[in-house]
């Protein structure tokens, strides 16, 4: 049993923190919430309850822990250390950093909650199926969640690739300068 539960830790528990990190906000809200959710399948392995898919089990009470965590109250008073980031091997660059957290506020704005979990699980590695089970979706649901997503990643992309692309015209720019003059 131990070498099960083992053996699903080394195989998932990355992409179960990423996952759990994304949802909670911060990285030891993630931690905390991993811990619990493979003592819970410690415990049921225990009581003789199999399951079919171990990893979409673990994702799915991932998921609902961390709901239930984030409706509660005593987490809506916690101070979280997110933005604390561990600078000291030198690769870490701030443009670089601030781009990516524009383009997850980018796309997290665009996207409904749905289209955004199944995304997140997507990204995770997690099939179409298992997606389906965690989300209690029929699998179906879960591509044209996932296509309709894409359609509105995309969208968007392009929109701002037009806009860096289009030069100024010249009137805008010499009515940009005149507002700049008065006041």
């Amino acid at each position: 049993m131990e070498h099960e539960v083992a053996a699903l830790y080394t195989s998932h528990a990355p992409s179960l923190l990423r996952y759990a990190s994304t949802l909670a906000g911060d990285s030891s809200g993630g931690q905390d919430a991993i811990q619990e959710i493979f003592l819970r399948y410690f415990v049921a392995r225990t009581e003789g309850q199999q399951f079919d898919n171990p990893k979409a089990w673990l994702f799915r009470v991932l998921r609902n822990h961390l709901l239930d965590n984030l409706k509660s109250s005593r987490v809506k008073n916690e101070v979280a250390m997110e933005g604390i980031d561990d600078s000291s091997d030198g690769q870490n660059d701030p443009e670089l950093h601030y781009h990516r957290i524009e383009m997850v506020r980018t796309i997290s704005s665009l996207l409904a909650p749905r289209e955004l979990e199944c995304v997140r699980l997507r990204a995770e590695g997690l099939r179409y199926e298992e997606i389906a089970e965690i989300l209690d979706l029929r699998q179906g649901t879960v591509g044209a969640t996932l296509a309709r997503a894409h359609k509105k990643v995309r969208r968007a992309m392009d929109r701002e690739d037009d806009v860096k692309d289009t030069p100024i015209a010249p009137a805008h720019a010499m009515a940009r300068e005149e507002n700049s003059y008065s006041s």
